[in-house]
């Protein structure tokens, strides 16, 4: 999640969730963005219609999605040198979810020696210094990484093996916590990785830190959340988490869904996407564009999450009937439902949107499916 710049607008409740940072660390840089909330962006930045969403037919919220006017690709601009963009402020976090999360899984019999794919890629080790993030040089060139990125043309490997361990978050100390989620890291990066490569980007393996109530980071401080930090790189974890938000009480797997939304984030910060995306909305200089392209980050970002739990279902023995539970996460972080308001605006997505993406990652493993730059207006509410 994104912080939104403009302080008291809160997406939602509880504790946490959409607060402003204590405080800007990076002074007026416009991309120093608050952990856990996310950068604002609301309409459609190509003129409110949007692109055909590959691989989807008909508009689950009403009407045939409408070809796109630009024919895939966005409108091109005059070029504008991106010499003032500073990558040590991006920062985005994803919904703060809290209750008990019973990430009991039960592991399902591995099958057959050579059946996962990816297997003899040697994970690395957590990367507490990677490389920059790479940035595009022209506002032309950010169009292009967003609606038409090398990492769209991709798949997901699937199924990949992940041995990460089944852990309750309520109980579980944080040492426990830490090897939890930093054996999901290694699985998310095995998933991950081929894609990402083939694409011509770099992957990192990040590091994960557990907090308490608080933490300061190069991306400012944050209170009680999971949020992917752009300036270090890093994904931070609160101990406090299943206290705030009940959904995550109510499915096992909610807790891996949550930290596979962050990596979503990372990926879109290896793959450009990610300052292409912060840039172009402030860009525009105009609230209800950046909510728009805010919207566009996060949902793409629960449909890399929906996509890693596919890839990784036969390993951690999810059936198809736990599917609806993991769909109800997506569901009970929606703007509208945390909110109370449906109606809103905000920065992250109504209910159906999310779940909508959601999804659509669990449903396939083509990248191109969760290419939410080129999607219908009305699917990115």
């Amino acid at each position: 999640m994104t912080q939104q710049p403009w302080g008291s607008r809160q997406p939602g409740r509880g504790v946490g969730w959409g607060r402003p940072p204590q405080q800007n660390p990076y002074g007026q840089n416009p991309y120093a963005q608050n952990p856990y909330g996310q950068s604002p962006y609301g309409q459609n930045p190509y003129g409110g219609q949007g692109g055909q969403q590959r691989g989807f037919g008909q508009n689950p919220f009403g009407g045939l999605q409408p070809p796109s006017p630009y024919g895939g690709r966005p409108p091109r601009r005059r070029r504008h040198p991106f010499r003032f963009l500073v990558l040590a402020g991006l920062a985005v976090g994803l919904f703060m979810m809290a209750g008990t999360v019973t990430s009991n899984m039960s592991s399902s019999p591995a099958p057959d020696q050579g059946a996962y794919q990816n297997e003899d890629y040697q994970v690395p080790a957590p990367d507490a210094s990677p490389p920059p993030i790479p940035q595009p040089e022209t506002y032309e060139e950010a169009e292009t990484l967003l609606t038409d990125n090398a990492f769209y043309a991709q798949a997901a490997p699937d199924p990949v093996r992940c041995d990460s361990e089944p852990i309750n978050v309520r109980s579980a100390s944080n040492s426990e916590l830490e090897q939890h989620f930093d054996g999901l890291m290694e699985c998310l990066v095995r998933v991950w990785e081929p894609p990402v490569v083939g694409a011509q980007w770099e992957i990192v393996r990040p590091t994960v830190t557990i907090y308490g109530s608080s933490i300061t980071t190069k991306c400012g401080k944050a209170e009680v959340n999971a949020f992917y930090c752009g300036a270090d790189q890093q994904v931070y974890y609160s101990n406090q988490l299943d206290e705030a938000v009940p959904v995550v009480a109510r499915d096992r797997w909610a807790a891996d869904v949550v930290m596979a939304h962050e990596f979503g984030h990372a990926l879109q910060a290896r793959t450009a996407i990610l300052i292409s995306s912060q840039a172009l909305g402030q860009q525009a200089q105009d609230e209800s564009t950046q909510l728009a392209f805010s919207r566009r980050l996060e949902t793409q970002a629960d449909c890399f999450s929906g996509m890693f739990m596919n890839s990784v279902a036969e390993s951690f023995g999810i059936a198809a009937a736990d599917q609806e539970g993991i769909r109800d996460v997506y569901t009970a972080v929606g703007d509208d439902t945390l909110s109370g308001n449906p109606n809103i605006l905000g920065n992250h997505g109504l209910a159906r949107s999310r779940e909508y993406w959601g999804s659509a990652g669990l449903e396939t493993n083509d990248i191109g499916r969760c290419n939410t730059y080129t999607a219908q207006s009305r699917l990115i509410r």
